[in-house]
């Protein structure tokens, strides 16, 4: 096989760095995960849970822009989390970073696509399931209302698609994602994590799906593992992600990967926060380059 070029990517300037896998959710509910972390991975995280500590943080190690995603572990939860992660949205307003709020469903919730095409009337940009947390498949029938509301309106998919309590996902789970992004050719799914520890599935099924990218992001502190070639072969379906709070890795760290990886500074750009803002686009005053 002859060296492999990257896809061509509109430039983006000035840079900007989008972490397209945040998580800061309210506070009772944020209290809980990182119980449930700590008692299953025990002292490895590096941030806290308190709201503007974390953004802080993200700030100072490079962040312009973050994706808040929540997710809902049983049905009828998600609209006030919706509400809530919107609000957390405007509180932060005046922040350095700029929080995109998500907006989450589960397949059980009555009429599931209305509930996310309210969600994006009040604001949320992108769509967070967890099929673990929410104990079903991508592709369950429930949801197809909802993924050709995701895909109308703009909002892409963003999907953890292991079920195991370690948050790794096996070769044989990611059929449903593959079966989702044929289904519904108008919608855009990101694969969390790279489907880490099945990273090389994931390559199989976006050289076929064009409308499925990844997310960098690390499963606690192990780091997605894809070669260079994988970089810049889909330079333009992949995501930077760091899973802050619940992470055993640094932005900063997650960042110099893609830096040092001896890649072209456009498919660096992209990876950083180029292909998210083509994903997300944010006003011209938002997100601010470094």
């Amino acid at each position: 096989m002859g060296a492999m070029t990257a896809p061509t990517i509109p430039e983006q300037r000035p840079r900007v760095i989008v972490d397209s896998h945040v998580h800061l959710k309210p506070g009772k509910l944020a209290a809980a995960i990182r119980t449930f972390f700590e008692a299953n991975i025990g002292d490895r995280l590096m941030y806290p849970i308190d709201h503007r500590t974390v953004l802080d943080s993200l700030a100072a190690e490079g962040a312009d822009v973050v994706w808040n995603l929540p997710y809902a572990h049983k049905p009828g939860m998600a609209a006030a989390l919706n509400a809530d992660m919107i609000a957390i949205s405007h509180r932060f307003a005046d922040h350095h970073v700029t929080v995109v709020p998500g907006c989450t469903v589960h397949p059980a919730d009555v009429d599931a696509a209305a509930v996310v095409e309210a969600a994006a009337r009040a604001g949320a940009r992108v769509l967070k399931l967890h099929c673990s947390v929410g104990a079903y498949e991508i592709d369950d029938p429930r949801l197809s209302g909802t993924l050709r509301a995701a895909g109308a309106l703009g909002l892409p998919v963003i999907v953890h698609a292991g079920h195991a309590v370690s948050g790794m996902t096996g070769a044989d789970e990611l059929g449903p994602i593959a079966r989702a992004a044929e289904a519904h050719p108008d919608t855009t799914f990101v694969l969390a994590h790279f489907g880490h520890t099945a990273a090389s599935v994931a390559v199989e099924s976006m050289e076929r799906h064009g409308n499925l990218w990844a997310d960098l992001t690390p499963v606690v502190d192990s780091p997605v593992e894809v070669d260079d070639e994988v970089l810049v072969r889909f330079s333009d379906r992949i995501l930077l992600g760091s899973d802050a709070p619940n992470t055993g890795c640094r932005l900063t760290d997650l960042i110099a990967r893609v830096d040092h990886a001896g890649l072209d500074r456009p498919v660096i750009d992209a990876i950083l926060g180029g292909n998210a803002l083509r994903l997300v686009p944010i006003a011209a005053n938002d997100g601010r380059s470094r």
